[in-house]
């Protein structure tokens, strides 16, 4: 698990960038949770979601129909 700091500087990402994806919706609970000292702590897969969100805007997707393909996406890994 990373910190927010790690997850910018691996992505390529602003911080406020990636608080935006949180809020939206873009990472699932697989890639998001909290530290025991209460910091965000992201998975190493966050940095590929990052990825798929850059080339599917790329490709013409807005963030709503991202936030509903990953939806889908998510609840087939279950």
């Amino acid at each position: 698990m990373m910190r927010i700091g790690e997850l910018a500087g691996r992505s390529g990402l602003l911080i406020d960038t990636i608080r935006f994806y949180e809020k939206r919706g873009l990472f699932g609970a697989q890639q998001v949770g909290r530290s025991s000292n209460g910091y965000r702590s992201y998975s190493d897969e966050t940095v590929e979601r990052v990825a798929l969100i850059r080339q599917a805007q790329g490709a013409g997707f807005s963030l709503s129909e991202i936030v509903e393909l990953f939806g889908l996406w998510d609840k087939a890994q279950l």
